[in-house]
């Protein structure tokens, strides 16, 4: 059975061939190219599968194209992971004269953010929330947090489980959740509202399509206005931060204009590590992304 990451680029190969098909843009086939369509011809995934994500990637760009409308000629670019590690999450671009389109290709998950939190991680700097980054108030309260579940990885030689150790979500959770929520509150602004959902959707505007059985939807995130459907209105405060929404260790943070998100920790690991992740789930977007949903 074929990996979700093979099966994530077995997809964005159906994708881009879809795109050069009904558009005859060439593909630029360099080593991300040449990976994604490995994986769509490998064994390990399903004919059954492979049709599937054919059919999704068809009608998909169909619909993305009749929006469009595309006159002019252009490439078609696969981005290699390292881009969503600085906050570009498309995976697709076509390129032409005067614009750039961006898809996004997504397999029965919707998932936004793995982000991590650890001790020397300023996560206020790193999303863009804020030019001076975390306080110090901020780093006081987590250092000694992540330097015990350092030492007791460092006592054990990383053998260490979290399932032994007592009392996690008071020791080490709700400490964390709370210290993020103060700092979220501390560098509240318009602007921080604005760059915190660009941090979590995508900084640059792009069409999200999602393969499932026999299904795709497409959702276009055009919060620059780039692209040719409506805008959607970016928050300017968050109305409301509370505790256990969606899960039983979260903070749960609703912005104006409809965009609500959840903040899951959890340890990404059976073995104790110094670092804890956060698994971002939107509960709801602004009713002005554009979305579009086919059966087939």
């Amino acid at each position: 059975m074929a990996s979700q990451v093979k099966n994530g680029k077995a997809f964005e190969w159906s994708v881009g061939k879809a795109i050069a098909e009904q558009t005859g843009f060439k593909i630029q086939m360099d080593s991300t190219a040449k990976n994604n369509k490995s994986c769509f011809d490998s064994h390990d995934i399903k004919k059954k599968q492979r049709e599937n994500y054919v059919q999704s990637a068809t009608l998909a760009v169909e619909h993305i194209l009749l929006k469009e409308n595309l006159e002019e000629s252009g490439i078609i670019r696969f981005l290699p992971d390292e881009a969503g590690k600085k906050g570009d999450v498309r995976d697709i671009v076509i390129v032409t004269e005067n614009k750039l389109i961006g898809i996004s290709c997504k397999t029965n998950h919707e998932a936004y953010k793995h982000s991590r939190l650890s001790r020397r991680l300023d996560f206020v700097k790193k999303w863009n929330l804020h030019p001076d980054g975390c306080s110090q108030t901020y780093f006081n309260t987590i250092t000694p947090l992540f330097d015990e579940l350092a030492s007791i990885r460092t006592k054990s030689k990383r053998e260490e489980k979290w399932v032994n150790l007592k009392n996690v979500p008071d020791r080490f959770y709700w400490p964390l959740l709370h210290a993020f929520e103060a700092e979220i509150k501390r560098v509240h602004s318009p602007e921080m509202c604005k760059n915190f959902i660009k941090y979590l959707v995508g900084k640059n505007d792009f069409y999200k399509v999602v393969s499932k059985h026999k299904s795709v939807s497409i959702q276009a995130f055009n919060l620059d206005g780039t692209l040719n459907v409506i805008k959607p209105q970016l928050p300017t405060k968050i109305d409301h931060i509370k505790d256990k929404n969606s899960s039983q260790y979260s903070k749960t943070i609703m912005f104006d204009k409809g965009w609500t998100f959840s903040f899951r920790i959890h340890n990404a690991s059976s073995r104790v590590e110094a670092s804890l992740k956060f698994d971002v789930q939107a509960i709801s977007l602004s009713p002005k992304i554009y979305t579009h949903h086919i059966d087939y």
